[in-house]
């Protein structure tokens, strides 16, 4: 099941201290992995409710969005697919429950609990909602520029390509593309040991064959053969093969581990490069957002005179400037569309650059 941070299925209601989840009939039994999957958004947005500890334990990203182990709240109830949690990982009905939970989250709220409990069973969910915001209540689209402000100066660099692995021209951290341009050059060193590793094993494989062929080819000519020497290039063949295979393997595993700084090194590098990627990610779209009111002034005003020239190539006195033009088409809601997508696609930045924002705005001055 793929949960993204757009999702608009959970709210939670702060005076509460509780998650309202309309998830559908249907669906109410991933309820926890929807619930775990929108607080993690909520943490890396920066929105979690503030000393709240009941989110999941473990966290995996994927393509198709995030997974996690389910949240550290409890169920409170649930009816016609809408499923009410608490504060705390300890059941609602459990003994002691109260007590448990709010030793584990200080947002605890046992009065609040029962309050939603009540509203559910009896069917004032209106009532409910009003008491609830949007969670995570964060971003859900990135925002274009405002005029006049200056996108950061762009990152750029040679491409690096190398199995699996393509790194734009553009956009990469200069550290990280230093990093990148090693791994880079010890991958094709590495395929190139592998490659020579594969020789001196299919030599040393050979090195039977060719000495019975070498024992045929004395016997038949009456010539004694040096088995000392024949001996001595078998071991040597094979003693070849497995330094070759060594140092593929150990040129293989500095891979690995050039890999890992790489990783690292992104991490460590994250809050400046997402930083530069939002200041980038809104100037284009202040642009894109430029060109698609261009365009759309500009198919207008070719409609207008399609219009205009229907007329003047046939007057008519009860038929003028009353036909319309077939100069529209689809590519303005497309552009419109595209941009709506990239908006989208790109809200995590607009998200990170208010995280930032709240944190800058809470250090003293």
């Amino acid at each position: 099941m793929s949960i993204y941070p757009t999702d608009t299925r959970v709210r939670y209601a702060p005076e509460l201290g509780v998650w309202a989840m309309t998830t559908g009939a249907s669906y109410a039994a991933g309820a926890d992995q929807i619930l775990g999957a929108m607080m993690v958004y909520a943490e890396r947005s920066g929105v979690m409710p503030e000393g709240c500890t009941c989110g999941p334990e473990t966290v995996g990203d994927h393509f198709a969005g995030i997974q996690t182990s389910e949240p550290r709240a409890h169920r409170i109830g649930s009816q016609g697919g809408t499923v009410l949690y608490g504060h705390g990982p300890v059941g609602y009905d459990d003994p002691g429950s109260e007590e448990a939970n709010a030793l584990h989250c200080p947002l605890a709220n046992r009065e609040g609990e029962e309050r939603a409990r009540d509203l559910g069973k009896t069917g004032r969910w209106e009532e409910l909602h009003a008491l609830t915001v949007p969670f995570p209540d964060a971003p859900t689209q990135l925002q274009p520029a405002a005029p006049g402000t200056e996108a950061p100066a762009v990152w750029e660099g040679e491409p690096v390509t190398m199995t699996r692995m393509t790194v734009p021209d553009r956009h990469v951290h200069p550290d990280t593309r230093a990093d990148l341009e090693r791994l880079s050059a010890l991958a094709a060193r590495s395929g190139e040991l592998d490659r020579a590793a594969r020789a001196a094993t299919r030599d040393a494989e050979n090195a039977g064959t060719d000495a019975r062929r070498l024992a045929a080819d004395a016997a038949a000519s009456g010539t004694p053969m040096d088995a000392a020497a024949v001996t001595r290039t078998i071991r040597e063949r094979q003693d070849q093969a497995q330094a070759a295979q060594i140092t593929a393997d150990g040129t293989r595993d500095a891979m690995a581990q050039v890999r890992r700084q790489v990783a690292a090194g992104i991490e460590q590098r994250q809050a400046e490069w997402l930083t530069y990627l939002h200041g980038q990610a809104a100037a284009g779209l202040a642009r894109l957002d430029l060109v698609v009111a261009e365009l759309d002034a500009a198919v207008a005003n070719l409609a207008e005179i399609d219009r205009v020239r229907q007329t003047v190539e046939a007057p008519s006195p009860g038929l003028m400037f009353t036909a319309g033009s077939f100069i529209a088409g689809n590519v303005v809601e497309a552009a419109r569309q595209t941009r709506q997508s990239a908006a989208e696609a790109l809200a995590g930045l607009e998200r990170h650059a208010a995280k930032a924002a709240r944190e800058k705005a809470s250090q003293p001055a």
